[in-house]
């Protein structure tokens, strides 16, 4: 059995899977402990709680895999970069600490890295052999599979697409879940709005929520354009929250693309919606534990 999971700057989630991927025990979920006014974090420590309360269950646990936000030097284990996001994260050595601690194997690697190969070998990825993975979220990351493997760049942080530039501004800033609402609630002059109210707003016909969703897709495409002409992938696999309404963005984003591209010959033979949701980077950390360990 191996423990997969994922750390990310809200949640940590866990759950135990077998060698073929199959989840064998109940999502554990608990709230990533952060002090933003100290810029202190505790993440390692609740790591070592949740691979804890998973020996107190399972004796037969052969190693644990951790999908981690921020960028991860996969041969280390260890985080070389972090964002405002986790403060304080930056030097941690999750690889060396959990082996230390458990004398169990343990493998790290990036989230967004986790989410590209679970969904290579579970998800909407599996028929392709080379593809750029696009999460969506409060920011944009990144993943690259070439000829099926994780193209990591030579520190690390290969697929950090979210700093493309895009007219004046970075591609998050014009194409992320939060420039979204921003840009709805400045048209608008509500506030706390969402992803899924602005999408029920834009069903309904609102003229406002039509408009910065036509917006945004507009932004994404751009920022895809020089992927396609520099990487020229097989497919294209867009995540995050605001893609569970891939049926209304994915036929826009065809159709920007039609009317963006230089010629339809550089347009990727499929543009597909994540299908694994947030269980992609608990199954991509195992697949990624498994490619670097002899494990049955």
């Amino acid at each position: 059995m191996i423990i997969g999971i994922d750390i990310g700057g809200t949640s940590i989630k866990a759950e135990l899977f077998d060698a073929n991927g199959q989840s064998q025990s109940k999502l554990k979920e608990i709230k990533t402990p952060i002090d933003y006014h100290k810029q202190t974090n505790d993440i390692l420590n609740a790591v070592k709680q949740l691979v804890q309360s998973f020996l107190k269950e399972e004796t037969q646990i052969e190693g644990i895999a951790i999908s981690s936000a921020g960028v991860i030097d996969s041969e280390k284990g260890k985080v070389v970069y972090s964002g405002p996001t986790i403060p304080n994260y930056k030097g941690t050595n999750l690889k060396d600490e959990i082996e230390k601690t458990f004398k169990i194997k343990c493998e790290v690697e990036n989230d967004v890295n986790c989410a590209a190969l679970g969904e290579m070998w579970k998800g909407a990825g599996r028929t392709s052999h080379s593809f750029i993975c696009i999460t969506v979220g409060t920011g944009i990351g990144g993943a690259i599979i070439l000829n099926q493997t994780l193209w990591r760049g030579f520190q690390h942080c290969a697929g950090e697409v979210g700093y493309i530039p895009v007219s004046d501004k970075t591609w998050q800033d014009l194409a992320s879940t939060s420039s979204l609402v921003s840009d709805y609630e400045q048209l608008t002059k509500k506030n706390n709005s969402n992803g899924k109210l602005i999408f029920a707003a834009y069903e309904a016909g609102e003229e406002s929520a039509q408009k910065v969703i036509k917006q945004l897709v507009d932004n994404l495409t751009k920022g895809l354009l020089p992927l396609l002409y520099i990487i020229n992938p097989e497919a294209i696999i867009f995540g995050g929250g605001i893609f569970e309404r891939k049926e209304i963005l994915l036929p826009l984003i065809e159709e920007a693309l039609a009317s963006q591209l230089q010629d339809n010959f550089f347009k990727p033979d499929h543009i597909f919606g994540a299908e694994l949701g947030n269980k992609a980077g608990r199954l991509g950390a195992v697949y990624h534990f498994i490619s670097k360990n002899a494990f049955n």
